[in-house]
């Protein structure tokens, strides 16, 4: 069955269905038969223009091809404004939501404010957190808000998080290989093995998974 790369920095050669993170100031993109994302990334933030960013972010988003917005977010571990990544943060959940496209966010010490924000914002799309590795207790907070969760390598190798991958909800789960030169195969057959499930097993799971935040005409 097919495996899917939920958020990937390079295109892989494999077959897997993959979504390429492309930064705001990189756009725009062809539009071709590959599926991209598309957002500000808070380390970008000082460095870029972001009314042109989000400009470019907005007139994308209604192409086909860009499937989500993203990756964007907080991170506490960068220099930049706390409120100022917020700002531009909330424009692009804003976007998001003009175009019913799911939301795929970078989270560094951040979570009590991503889960304020998604509250206020009464929000209909879905929250991705991609590269989950949070603790079990903030893990808990994330499923009762209804995010979705995206597991690389980072967490898979984990000595201590990993043991969280099973207690994730299946329906809310996806992978991906981020900005690392691992195949999502590797990852699929990693995951299958916390999960004491087969790999075909799990690669169903992940399709429904997909087909309900992204509709079938992808798969």
């Amino acid at each position: 069955m097919l495996k899917i790369d939920l958020h990937t920095h390079q295109r892989k050669s494999d077959s897997s269905l993959q979504i390429l993170n492309v930064f705001a100031q990189d756009l725009p993109l062809p539009e071709d038969e590959n599926l991209y994302s598309a957002g500000l990334h808070p380390w970008h933030i000082g460095l870029v223009n972001p009314d042109e960013c989000l400009w470019a972010m907005d007139q994308a988003a209604s192409k086909k091809n860009i499937v989500a917005i993203g990756e964007c977010g907080l991170d506490r571990s960068r220099t930049t404004d706390f409120n100022l990544q917020e700002g531009y943060f909330k424009q692009q959940i804003e976007i998001a939501e003009k175009h019913s496209k799911p939301l795929i966010i970078h989270c560094v010490r951040a979570f009590p404010e991503i889960i304020r924000l998604k509250k206020e914002s009464h929000t209909s799309i879905p929250w991705i957190i991609h590269g989950f590795q949070a603790n079990y207790t903030t893990m808990l907070q994330l499923i009762h808000h209804n995010f979705y969760f995206s597991v690389g390598k980072s967490l898979l190798f984990h000595p201590q998080k990993k043991e969280l991958i099973p207690l994730l909800p299946f329906d809310h789960l996806f992978l991906e290989t981020d900005d690392l030169e691992i195949s999502i195969s590797s990852v699929y057959s990693l995951t299958a093995q916390l999960l004491k499930v087969d790999e075909e097993t799990l690669s169903g799971i992940i399709s429904e998974n997909f087909k309900g935040l992204f509709g079938n005409v992808f798969l």
